[in-house]
């Protein structure tokens, strides 16, 4: 059978068909492996308010500095704000 037959063999089977897993781990164990490291996502939620100009552009060049998204950098300031804030 030729690399030309072999492709078509392959397409039939749909794009999964051409892919073959690079390990031997159970998706089963992948899946339960990602879920005792990763702690249980909170709910988000969209929110509109103005801020200044000048502000946003800082955090826009501070998220990118540090590889993180500008919501990250609002959540992180955020939390800090409260957690100075907060009456305990």
């Amino acid at each position: 059978m030729g690399k030309s037959d072999l492709l078509k063999e392959g397409l039939k089977g749909g794009l999964n068909g051409l892919l073959s897993p690079t390990s031997t781990v159970k998706k089963e164990e992948k899946a339960a492996d990602a879920a005792a490291e990763k702690p249980a996502k909170e709910k988000a939620v969209h929110c509109n308010f103005v801020i200044d100009k000048s502000i946003h552009t800082r955090m826009k060049y501070l998220a990118i500095d540090k590889n993180m998204s500008l919501r990250e950098i609002v959540n992180v300031a955020m939390r800090e704000y409260l957690e100075r804030n907060e009456k305990k």
